[in-house]
């Protein structure tokens, strides 16, 4: 962990989940009927979460603010960032709420289905984060907006500016919510996209936020609201980026999916890895597309993240064998 003298260099901020994992669920029983499936798994989940764990595991200082109960599942929360090397001290404890939960049904081809609750997530907004520590972090990234109703809008583009004014660099990323319409995505953040350094939603969520269907159309659209550096994860064919550099599709490594949990947010961990060692855009999303292979082959969001070393010497097998 972190010491009390040496603050993260990157900070996630915003989502925090609890998430049981049941492995494999084929079938959905009808009511009042019952399905067994193999085994059940608990891990630490959430968007923020995630990014923050697999950065950890990768080896970087990474600093997590959120929000959870003060219940057993916020303890084992806490206990797995502590365990993990996540600097906590923003994790706050709510008295009101419960810690968000999902369920998540794993089939055998690795498409998982998810029961959610908010609970503190739904609460969680600008008093909950002490700015004060974040002036000395180089990046601070939001994940799992849209999920994240007190932090959106004039909320979140407080914040963003805020830190822009510390010379904070700043990334965002989005979870699929199905009950947004056009109106709600542009209220959410279009008083944001000047604020933001990077913002890198997935194929869904960005054509619902752009009208786009084209992955270099999204990103230019992206750019023209503000964004310095535009991005889409498109799932297992890759992803793709557009800065001043230029556009760049970067297709995925080949490997064997058994999970998809967690892909798009050891994505966005890879991506800020890559730019807090001086890398482009174009390369941070090669890093970005690895640590998310590593992420598929294992059950669970961040289970299969391994150290930064790893991860790298794997995409040089991986181009010597192209």
């Amino acid at each position: 962990m972190a010491s009390r003298n040496n603050s993260p260099e990157i900070v996630c901020i915003a989502n925090i989940v609890v998430d049981a994992v049941g492995v494999y669920v084929d079938k959905i029983p009808d009511e009042g009927s019952m399905t067994l499936f193999d085994r059940v798994e608990l891990h630490l989940g959430g968007c923020a979460s995630n990014q923050a764990l697999a950065l950890a595991k990768m080896g970087l200082n990474v600093g997590l603010v959120a929000k959870v109960g003060s219940d057993g599942l916020g303890e084992f929360a806490a206990a797995e960032l502590e365990r993990n090397g996540v600097d906590a001290r923003g994790l706050k404890r709510s008295k009101t709420d419960s810690t968000s939960f999902s369920f998540i049904m794993v089939p055998q081809n690795g498409n998982r289905r998810i029961l959610h609750t908010l609970a503190a997530n739904s609460t969680f907004g600008p008093e909950d984060i002490d700015l004060e520590p974040l002036r000395r972090a180089k990046w601070a990234s939001f994940g799992g907006l849209a999920i994240m109703p007190s932090l959106e809008g004039k909320n979140l583009a407080g914040v963003l500016k805020k830190l822009k004014h510390f010379g904070v660099s700043t990334a965002a990323d989005t979870a699929v919510n199905d009950r947004y319409t056009a109106k709600d995505w542009s209220r959410m953040l279009e008083p944001c996209y000047k604020y933001l350094d990077v913002f890198f939603p997935s194929e869904e969520e960005a054509r619902a936020i752009t009208g786009e269907r084209e992955p270099q159309r999204i990103c230019e659209v992206l750019r023209e609201r503000g964004v310095k550096i535009a991005g889409v994860k498109l799932g297992a064919k890759g992803s793709a980026v557009l800065s001043d550099d230029g556009y760049f599709y970067v297709p995925s490594y080949k490997v064997k999916c058994v999970d998809t949990l967690g892909a798009g947010d050891c994505f966005m961990a890879g991506f800020l890895a890559g730019m807090l060692r001086g890398s482009s855009p174009f390369a941070s999303a090669w890093l970005g597309n690895a640590v998310a292979a590593h992420c598929v082959q294992a059950v669970g969001a961040t289970t299969g993240i391994k150290p930064l070393k790893d991860i790298l010497a794997f995409q040089k097998r991986a181009e010597s064998a192209r």
